[in-house]
Formats: C-alpha cells, structure tokens, sequence
C-alpha cells in the first residue's frame, strides 16, 4: 500500500471495523453464562455491564457498512455477482462448519451420544448464534440500489432518520419500557400508545436500515465539538440506560433477560452513534499505527465468523467465563478468542479461494 493511499484511505472505519468484532467477541463471552449466575448477583452484574457494553457492535458494523457501500457506483450486476454471492456462500460455507462441528464435539464429549442427519439439518438451517448478521446484511446489499435514489438528498436522509427514530426507535423503547417496567393505570396509558405507534405499520423505516443509512450520514456530515461532546453524553447515557433498564428488567421477570439489548432500542442508538462519531474524530494519522490496524481490518470479518467455534472448543475443556472470577474471566477469555480468531482468519486469507469467497 503507497503512503498515498494510507493517506486517503479512511482509518477510523478500519479501526470501528476491528473494535466492533472485539465488542462483538465480548458480548458472546459476557453472554455465555449470564442466565446461569445467580440474579443480580456480583457475578450477573459484572455480565450485565460487559454485555451493555459491547451492544454498540452489531449496530456499528451495520453503520460502517453503510458508510462503506452507499457512496460507491456499484451496479446491480456486480453488487450481485462479486458481493450478495460471496456473502451467500459464506453463509452456507459457515452454517455447514457450525451444523457438523457441534454433533462432532457432542460425539467426542457425551458419551453414548449419536449423530443425525435431522439434526445437521436442522443446525445448518438455524445457523449458529452468530449467523443471522449475514443474511441481514445481504437483505441490506439488495436494497442498496433503491437506498442510493434517497441518499441523494440530504433532505430526505434526514426525514428518513426521523420517521425511524420515532416508529423504529421510540416505538421499541416504548414498547420494552410498557412489557416490561411498567404496572396498573400507567401501564394501560402505555399500552394505548404502543397500540397507536404499531397501527401506523412503516415497515420502511425500521429494522437494520436505518443504522445503514445513519453510517452513511454521520460519515459524510462534519459535526462541530460542541455537538460532539452532546453525543458522548448521551452515548454515555445510553449505556448507563442499558445497564440500568436490563437490570431492572431481569429483576421484574425473576430471571436474566436481554430486553433492553435490542438494537432498535434508544439507548443502544446512542452508545453506536457516541463510538461511530468517537472513532470519526479520534483516529490519529499515525502511519504505524494504522498500517496495523489496517491489516487486522482485512482479518476482522473471518475472525467474526470463527469465534463462537473458539468458544466452543474452550467451553469442551471446562474454560468458560464462570471458570473463575468473571472479572478477571470475561476479558482474559475475550482477549484469548480475540487473539485465535484473528490468528485463525489470518491463515484462512492466505489460501486464495477461501480469502475470496469464505472469508
């Protein structure tokens, strides 16, 4: 790579590219035994923070997706043939791995256990945990044509963002807040208005697109320090909601719950906008720096799709994030995963089939 291009190339996507697959590798770890541990307990709590705060990741990958593809000239044809296709064996690729590998370490392991066909099936059709972000981000690619045509204004960018705030993101938070927290007269107060918010039905506004499009937006769009600043506020805020309003939510079911982790809720929004603008604005021009970073970038989608196998391998030997303190635990599994799973994406890129079409 010439200086040049290091020069032009945008690092803080690199760099939003590998944090976010790190935030996504912590996420599954602080997941893995959440519901296990005692309610609220020092354990729970310690999960509950980690998981609240590596949500930001799904979301932000999504918004640097869109940061990437809106600005490009891609035709149909090719959005097809080079990226939708390799996004669609990947998926059947990996879903195979995940479908046969879990029957094989449950015949090494439990004894008297025997391989079905109806089970591989039945893996390889649900995919792995981690699995559902390719067809969705497949779903995205195939509307990139028609999310191009309202780009091209500003204006409508924002009256989009806007319709998705209030019937993506206000309608959720609504609806988790009335399900979840709330009782008597006020809950019935509540419901109404989730009724009145669902009858409305703008399924144009909601689900995944709408972080494509806020990717795109705040990548192009320069925002002053002092809005900055009101953003890392309120990011802050976000997580602090998210843990708050996850805790309160497992308490009032009596077991642990992921209610308030849902990317189309307002608290999530704000810590992936807060991290996107965070990294915009804080990615240093340091040629070391980000020549590294640049090459882990290239490894970040491989080392996505192979760390639940890391995981599970660990998980089969007894070392899982209750193994001991989940202090210590949670990043000590995370940085070890984190670690294997580039390591392992980096000998995948290096077989030319596999770099091109699994990878």
């Amino acid at each position: 790579m010439t200086k040049n291009n290091l020069m032009q190339r945008q690092y803080h996507l690199d760099y939003l590219r590998v944090f976010a697959s790190i935030a996504i590798i912590l996420l599954h770890v602080s997941a893995q035994n959440m519901p296990y541990v005692e309610l609220a307990g020092a354990e729970w709590n310690i999960y509950n923070i980690c998981n609240s705060a590596s949500r930001w990741g799904v979301p932000v990958f999504v918004m640097m997706s869109g940061a990437l593809f809106i600005p490009r000239e891609i035709p149909t044809k090719t959005l097809y043939k080079k990226y939708i296709s390799r996004m669609t064996i990947a998926y059947v690729v990996w879903s195979a791995f995940y479908a046969i590998i879990d029957p094989i370490g449950n015949l090494i392991f439990t004894e008297g256990y025997k391989i079905t066909i109806t089970e591989i099936m039945g893996n390889f059709i649900s995919g792995a945990v981690h699995l559902w972000f390719l067809p969705m981000i497949i779903g995205l690619y195939m509307c990139i044509p028609l999310i191009k045509q309202l780009t091209k204004n500003d204006s409508l960018i924002k009256y989009f963002l806007l319709l998705s705030f209030i019937f993506c993101f206000i309608k959720t938070q609504t609806e988790l807040v009335v399900t979840n927290l709330l009782s008597g007269s006020v809950l019935t107060i509540f419901e109404n208005v989730n009724t009145l918010f669902k009858n409305f039905n703008i399924n144009l506004v909601l689900g995944y697109t709408s972080y494509f499009i806020l990717g795109f937006y705040l990548n192009k769009t320069h925002i002053n320090k002092k809005h900055r600043t009101i953003i890392y506020v309120l990011g802050v805020i976000g997580l602090l909601l998210t843990i708050l309003l996850n805790f309160s939510a497992s308490k009032n079911a009596g077991k642990s719950t992921e209610t308030f982790f849902s990317a189309s809720s307002v608290n999530v929004l704000l810590m992936a906008i807060a991290v996107f603008v965070w990294f915009k604005y804080n990615s240093k021009c340091n040629d070391r720096l980000n020549k590294i970073i640049v090459k882990l970038s290239k490894y970040s989608f491989g080392a996505f799709l192979v760390h639940i196998f890391i995981l599970q391998v660990l998980h089969s030997f007894g070392i899982q994030s209750t193994s001991f303190h989940p202090v210590l635990s949670v990043p000590a599994i995370t940085i070890f995963t984190t670690v294997v799973s580039y390591l392992i994406s980096l000998v995948l890129n290096k077989i030319p089939i596999i770099k091109k079409y699994i990878v």
